[in-house]
C-alpha cells in the first residue's frame, strides 16, 4: 500500500505546473511546452485529414488554411520547448540544503532560468540577501562572468544598489550563504525606511522574475 501512495505522489508531481522561480518549474515548464506543441499538432493534423476526407482529398479547402493557422502557436510552444530542453531542474533535497544555510530573510529562486538577447542561461538558485544576488549555475558550460555581468548591469542600470555574485563551485556558494548579511538582523532608524528597503527589494525581485520565461 506504501509502495502505490508513493508511485501516485510521483505522478502527481510530475503533472503539477510549477511557477517562476520554484523547485521543478524547468521540467514542468518542458512539459507544459511539449504537451501543447504535439496538442495544437494533432488538432492541425486532425482538421486537415477531415478537409481532404470531405473534399475529395484535394488541399485547396477552407480546412486546410484553418490547419496551417494552428501552426504558429504550435511553432511557439516548439520553440519554447527546444529552449528549454538544455536544461534541467534542481532537486528537491538540494532546494532544502540551500535553504537550510540561506540566513533568515532570503528570497530564494530555484530553477532560476533566463534569456537574453543572445542565448538562454541558468543558475540553479539565485539568493537575494539584504544586499546582493548569489548564484549558483546550473551547468558546467554556463560561462560564470556572462551571467554575472548580465544581471549585475541589469542591477545597475535600473538604480538597485546589488552587489550581483555568481559562481560555479558549490562550496563557495554555501560559504558566500554563510557569510552574507541576515535581512532579518537588519535595523532601521524609522519605518518610512524599512518599507522603502522592502518596496525597493520587492521591485528587484520583480525585475528578475521578469527575465525568466
Amino acid at each position: 500500500m506504501a509502495d502505490n501512495n508513493g508511485k501516485n505522489e510521483k505522478e502527481n508531481k510530475r503533472l503539477v505546473f510549477k511557477a517562476k522561480g520554484e523547485v521543478g518549474y524547468i521540467d514542468s515548464k518542458k512539459r507544459y511546452e511539449l504537451i501543447m506543441a504535439i496538442s495544437i499538432f494533432a488538432v492541425a493534423a486532425g482538421i486537415f485529414v477531415l478537409g481532404l476526407a470531405l473534399n475529395k482529398w484535394e488541399k485547396g479547402n477552407i480546412f486546410t488554411v484553418i490547419a496551417a493557422i494552428f501552426v504558429i502557436p504550435m511553432a511557439r510552444f516548439a520553440t519554447t520547448y527546444i529552449m528549454f530542453f538544455p536544461f534541467k531542474s534542481v532537486t528537491e533535497e538540494q532546494a532544502k540544503e540551500v535553504e537550510a544555510a540561506a540566513k533568515p530573510g532570503s528570497i530564494i529562486y530555484s530553477d532560476y532560468i533566463m534569456t537574453s538577447e543572445k542565448k538562454a542561461m541558468m543558475l540553479a538558485f539565485a539568493v537575494i540577501t539584504a544586499d546582493k544576488l548569489i548564484g549558483l549555475t546550473g551547468r558546467k558550460e554556463d560561462d560564470v562572468l556572462d551571467i554575472r555581468n548580465y544581471l549585475q548591469d541589469i542591477a545597475t542600470r535600473r538604480g538597485y544598489d546589488y552587489k550581483v555574485t555568481v559562481t560555479d563551485d558549490k562550496s563557495k556558494f554555501f560559504s558566500l550563504l554563510k557569510s552574507s548579511d541576515s535581512v532579518a538582523e537588519l535595523t532601521f532608524e524609522n519605518d518610512e525606511e524599512k518599507e522603502a528597503f522592502e518596496e525597493n527589494r520587492r521591485k528587484f525581485c520583480g525585475e528578475l522574475e521578469s527575465l525568466m520565461p
